[in-house]
């Protein structure tokens, strides 16, 4: 058990960087309060391979660092989440990418958190915005590293998923443009020949009336996104109401591997298909 606390303890996602530790994060929510809030984003470090773990530190943000008890009775206002796993980038420092509401706000924005000391500590100050409008809901920002170093964000928003890029190690980033893509709870994986693999939870009700998991391989990631076809890879597309939270991995021997979680039939979906299959 690596955390147990009060508040409910959700979506955590594990990284391992370079130097071998591994990196959990998660984010909280307090149910005992009307209306519910989302308190913290949290990483834990362990340093033997997930046998034990240390203290949680904070992710800090503009988001939760104004909270007041006034602020905290407004509606999601002190609210912080994660959903993408913390990125390392060429230069060893990390990116925790999270969203929530900032102070006057009554959107969501994303943003991204630095940490330039392995993830010890993440301060507030090394906050960067990656969507922020008042008539927008920017949400589960998801971070990827191209080979060239280019880092690039994709955002669900209510409509379709928007792309922010930064070519300086997250330090500034383009403003948000469209992805071509109606997704929702991504992961996306970059191959070992440079494109990248993105699945998602489909909004866009062409498969079916719910929200199936796809994939697309992306080969040119430093363009739109939506210009190969989509591949539907997970079996239950045709029947399902609402996948979520997929995860992607590449495995020896030229595999992948595409696990979901089908909120309805309350089941862990996997596949495991070789590289070309996506070809």
């Amino acid at each position: 058990m690596v955390v147990d606390t009060l508040y409910d303890d959700r979506d955590p996602m594990v990284v391992q960087v370079g130097n071998g530790d591994l990196l959990l994060s998660w984010f909280q929510i307090d149910w005992t309060v009307r209306p519910w809030v989302c308190p913290a984003v949290l990483v834990a470090r362990s340093t033997d391979g997930g046998t034990t773990w240390g203290e949680p530190v904070g992710v800090g943000s503009a988001m939760v660092d104004h909270q007041t008890d006034e602020v905290w009775r407004s509606f999601r206002a002190g609210h912080i989440v994660a959903h993408g796993q913390i990125l390392e980038l060429p230069n060893g420092e990390l990116l925790a990418p999270v969203y929530g509401v900032f102070p006057g706000d009554s959107a969501h924005s994303a943003s991204v958190v630095r940490s330039t000391d392995g993830g010890l500590t993440w301060p507030a100050a090394g906050e960067v915005v990656l969507g922020r409008k008042p008539d927008t809901e920017y949400l589960e920002p998801v971070l990827t590293l191209l080979p060239g170093g280019q880092v690039v964000a994709l955002l669900r928003t209510d409509e379709e998923a928007m792309l922010v890029r930064s070519d300086d190690n997250g330090l500034s980033w383009s403003p948000p443009e469209p992805s071509g893509l109606h997704a929702s709870s991504a992961d996306t994986l970059t191959l070992s020949d440079g494109a990248v693999l993105l699945a998602y939870g489909d909004v866009s009700k062409r498969f079916n009336p719910g929200r199936p998991t796809v994939a697309t391989v992306i080969r040119e990631p430093l363009g739109r996104w939506d210009q190969d076809p989509l591949h539907l890879i997970i079996d239950t597309g045709q029947d399902t109401w609402d996948q979520s939270n997929p995860a992607v991995v590449e495995l020896s021997g030229d595999q992948l591997l595409i696990i979901t979680y089908d909120i309805f039939t309350r089941e862990i979906i996997g596949e495991l298909l070789p590289r070309a299959a996506l070809t």
